[in-house]
């Protein structure tokens, strides 16, 4: 279906399922609440991107200009009332790679959930997804993989009930090219992948907000990213970083 609104919701209005609806409009929130760090509309800069990590190379800097002139999540228009979606430049692509699995991980604990099995956790691949607690315990324990876990860093274990968590970062996708470590998380203020090892880890209500936030803390500074997520309520966050060659880690009010 997502397909299909590439290739002709360029057109016309284009109808779209409730559940390609609910992602999109999730989708606009989440750009707009970051200013464009997150943004549905990046395709042409990950298909630059998942060539790189085949060939070994990067993409040329007139590539990335060129595609990114298709990307800007105000060029995509919803209608809430015909749930159509339309796409206002010729030649955009959609790529919901940033929150599409945050979106099943919820319909698979609400698959659970609707013929009463309550007492359940969802994991899909980084994104993972509590429902109450297990028998006689206070919640879920959920060890996330953080940037600095080989530098002798004790593990983060949380304990969660009725949230979800997200964790964003490079450890499984990268390219290294002449020594430096480009993520395969793309900025689509500038159309480049992020420099160097990092990640970031978000708590939120349901799995949809974690992983939409997880993208955009990803690439915002860090103040930036404290101030989004202690504005929003039950959502906090972990960064880390390397700074001058050493770990450090940042955390919202509230991060357990």
């Amino acid at each position: 279906e997502l397909m299909r609104l590439t290739r002709d919701g360029a057109t016309a209005p284009f109808p779209v399922s409730s559940d390609l609806y609910s992602v999109l409009a999730k989708s606009l929130w989440a750009s707009k609440l970051s200013r464009g760090t997150f943004d549905a509309s990046i395709g042409p800069l990950v298909d630059l991107s998942r060539s790189a990590r085949k060939s070994g190379r990067l993409p040329d800097p007139g590539e990335i200009a060129t595609a990114k002139a298709l990307v800007d999540y105000r060029n995509i228009e919803l209608d809430p009332v015909h749930h159509t979606a339309f796409l206002q430049r010729a030649g955009m692509r959609l790529d919901l790679g940033a929150i599409g699995k945050g979106y099943a991980a919820d319909q698979m604990l609400a698959g659970l959930q609707s013929p009463g099995i309550h007492q359940a956790l969802v994991v899909a691949g980084g994104e993972v997804v509590t429902g109450a607690p297990p028998p006689g315990s206070s919640g879920w324990k959920v060890r996330i993989d953080t940037a600095d876990s080989d530098a002798g860093v004790a593990p983060c274990t949380l304990l969660l009930k009725g949230h979800a968590v997200s964790t964003s970062g490079d450890e499984h996708q990268f390219l290294g090219v002449n020594g430096h470590r480009y993520s395969h998380v793309i900025n689509p203020l500038t159309g480049w992948a992020l420099e160097g090892s990092s990640s970031t880890t978000v708590i939120a209500g349901d799995s949809t907000t974690a992983d939409a936030l997880a993208t955009a803390f990803s690439i915002m500074p860090v103040a930036d990213g404290i101030r989004v997520a202690q504005s929003l309520p039950g959502v906090s966050a972990l960064w880390v970083r390397r700074v001058g060659g050493e770990w450090k880690r940042y955390s919202s009010r509230g991060f357990p």
